[in-house]
């Protein structure tokens, strides 16, 4: 049983875990229209291949007897872990708003905070910056995913 729980201190077996759950949750999102088959499912496809190679290196790492327990924080490493917590609240947040208010609103508002989150210059001069940024980003995003791509981006719930 402690070897079990080990695993989980292992970097390869935990990025396996999270690659394949992230794979499960975006395969169980295609459609059944073109444009959301072949992007979702090769991506899916993809996270899932990577997946079971963290997963099989993992294993072999445990019948070989050098299981390395290399997930651990430091001090040192603390303002980092906040700052990702932080981006992972900004993302699932992302989500909620892509899902009410569509692509427009949503992706903008993401990169506007965070790069405002995450520049060090916080000054106004620095905000008007980063949502010039943010704009042009999602505008150049837009142009690529909808007319090279062909991907289709999600529309507002509310408005839509």
């Amino acid at each position: 049983m402690t070897k079990f729980l080990k695993m989980f201190r292992d970097s390869d077996f935990v990025t396996g875990l999270l690659l394949f759950a992230i794979a499960t949750i975006s395969y169980s999102g295609t459609g059944d229209n073109m444009k959301d088959w072949v992007f979702p499912l090769m991506a899916s496809y993809t996270l899932f291949v990577i997946s079971i190679a963290f997963l099989l290196k993992s294993a072999l790492k445990v019948l070989n007897g050098k299981l390395m327990i290399d997930l651990t924080v430091t001090r040192e490493q603390l303002p980092s872990v906040i700052n990702v917590g932080f981006f992972c609240f900004f993302v699932l947040c992302y989500l909620f708003i892509l899902f009410a208010f569509g692509f427009w609103v949503a992706s903008p508002l993401l990169l506007w905070v965070s790069i405002t989150y995450f520049n060090p210059d916080k000054s106004a001069l620095s905000f008007a910056k980063s949502l010039l940024i943010s704009l042009v980003a999602c505008g150049v995003a837009y142009v690529v995913f909808t007319y090279i791509f062909y991907v289709p981006f999600p529309q507002s719930r509310l408005f839509g």
